[in-house]
């Protein structure tokens, strides 16, 4: 489970701003920042999800086997009275695609080398993304999904 939370400004988080880099600029003219809550759960993909069935037409013989299911899921609340129905429409199905391929084209970006910032960050981290590695290779390898433990190690301190 990777867990997203928007930063709240009002109670300090700008120290956390410093040490991860961001900018935040400040509110103008009496504005208010949306509120954002949620996060992605990764797993190996079940042999009987959807997705599963067009991935044994791929002509890599391991493509079922190294399939992974990512979940998303978030609440926001964009402080307003009333959002229009066609926003909301025009967000989740225009542009969340649009995140997600952004999101996996920097994926890619840092697989290639091509991100340097990103990859010094993670060699920064190296112990942390060691474990994730660890992680990925276990869940992939386990022959049943949604059985046992999730993938842990058995000790229920997994995260």
């Amino acid at each position: 489970l990777i867990r997203i939370q928007s930063l709240d400004v009002r109670d300090n988080d700008y120290l956390k701003e410093e040490e991860e880099g961001l900018q935040i600029p400040p509110l103008q003219n009496g504005g208010v920042r949306m509120e954002v809550d949620g996060g992605f759960v990764i797993e190996k993909c079940p042999s009987d999800h959807p997705m599963a069935k067009v991935s044994t037409q791929s002509p890599s013989a391991s493509a079922q086997n190294d399939l992974v299911l990512v979940t998303f899921s978030f609440t926001v609340d964009p402080k307003l009275p009333i959002i229009p129905k066609s926003f909301i429409n025009f967000f989740l199905r225009t542009a969340m695609g649009q995140m997600w391929n952004m999101f996996l084209n920097v994926a890619e970006d840092v697989k290639d080398g091509k991100r340097v910032e990103h990859c010094d960050e993670i060699e920064r981290k190296r112990d942390l993304y060691d474990w994730i590695e660890e992680r990925t290779r276990v869940m992939l390898s386990e022959g049943s999904v949604g059985g046992g433990n999730g993938g842990g190690n058995g000790d229920g301190d997994d995260g």
